[in-house]
């Protein structure tokens, strides 16, 4: 893990050394101004497995702060105010960085000093046009619906979807083309559940080896690891969870039928509405060998199991409960549900994302009509 030196330095006294250029430092200083706070603390926050840790927080004085510090390579930082709702996310790499936070706004705030905060900011730029051109179709879907035009909010939908497209395809050949920043490795990370594995490796070989260190490369990398142990043709890896009674129940326990591991949730939509198109299928082939292995991303076990008996779910179910953190889902690579892979009989990954008619049509060619 990079060491993160957080020793803040009291805002007067650097504040003054920073303008007399009497101090040097081979790591970064952070001035910042707050407009409409005095006082106050402002916290530095990071995000490490999954969660935001405080990284450093000092006191604001007449409206000035101060951290100082040192990163390895540009990482992203989030400044917040005490008590106040929002973060500004912006990079963080060793020199001399000046802030401007708005306390009304602080998502306005800007930061000065950062080749790869500049890079971010031009990045965002260019990619807002895709988010305003989103914004309006909502609008005109929101129209259709309210007068009931189902053309139109087709129409709508249609359009939509063809932006969301282009703008992956933006940023995708962004980060393809811009492989010696820390920004494109972060925002490949940040959409990395987007991704195919041939996507993954594409933009893995285009990181340039001087940002290897980043662990947004890093955990690029140990993505493509993990998607390829489970691409079809692959023998599935075994997992123990617990049931809905608290009995652990293993994936290899199945062996002998064709089992479509299901991540889901509760809480999740698509989750919802897929469903039934699962309990379709466990119908109509359950007879020839065929079975669900139900994995949920719920914290709740009220709601998990309330769902099950909604949903007239009537597979096996395991969970462990700590939503994203769940350990099956972490060793087949899921970031996003629904998602589900099928196996057959040997143990071997056959398909993945199977959805609709699709999981339909692979279990007919699998198991016969």
């Amino acid at each position: 893990m990079r060491k993160l030196f957080v020793g803040s330095i009291i805002g007067a006294v650097l504040l003054s050394v920073i303008s007399c250029n009497a101090m040097k430092t081979d790591g970064y200083i952070i001035v910042g101004t707050i407009k409409g706070a005095d006082n106050g603390w402002v916290l530095l926050k990071k995000r490490e497995e999954g969660k935001m840790i405080t990284a450093d927080s000092v006191q604001v004085k007449e409206g000035k702060f101060a951290f100082a510090g040192k990163v390895d390579i540009p990482e992203v930082f989030y400044l917040k105010l005490a008590n106040v709702d929002g973060a500004f996310p912006f990079f963080i790499e060793n020199g001399a960085l000046t802030m401007k936070v708005y306390t009304d706004s602080i998502d306005k705030s800007s930061v000065t000093g950062s080749v790869s905060q500049d890079a971010f900011i031009a990045y965002q730029k260019e990619e807002s046009v895709y988010n305003l051109k989103m914004e309006a179709l909502y609008g005109d879907y929101m129209k259709c619906k309210e007068a009931h035009d189902s053309i139109g909010v087709k129409t709508v939908e249609t359009a939509y979807d063809s932006v969301q497209k282009a703008q992956s395809i933006f940023t995708k050949e962004y980060i393809l083309k811009n492989g010696k920043s820390v920004v494109a490795a972060y925002l490949a990370i940040s959409s990395a559940y987007a991704y195919s594995l041939e996507d993954l490796k594409a933009i893995n070989k285009a990181m340039d080896p001087s940002i290897a260190n980043s662990a947004y490369v890093k955990n690029l990398v140990e993505r493509e690891t993990i998607l390829t142990k489970v691409e079809p043709g692959q023998p599935a890896p075994d997992f123990t969870l617990n049931d809905t009674t608290g009995n652990p129940v293993s994936l290899s326990s199945f062996k002998g039928k064709v089992v479509l591991v299901d991540f889901w949730a509760s809480w999740c939509g698509p989750c919802r509405a897929e469903n039934p198109n699962v309990v379709a299928a466990y119908k109509k082939f359950n007879s020839k060998g065929f079975t669900v292995f139900g994995v949920s991303l719920d914290t709740d076990k009220g709601k998990w199991q309330a769902a099950v008996a909604k949903d007239e779910l009537t597979w096996t179910h395991v969970s462990d409960l700590i939503g994203w953190k769940n350990a099956a889902a972490k060793q087949y690579g899921v970031m996003s549900i629904p998602a589900n892979f099928l196996i057959d009989e040997e143990g071997e990954i056959i398909g993945s994302s199977l959805r609709g008619d699709d999981l339909v049509k692979k279990l007919e060619e699998v198991l016969g009509k």
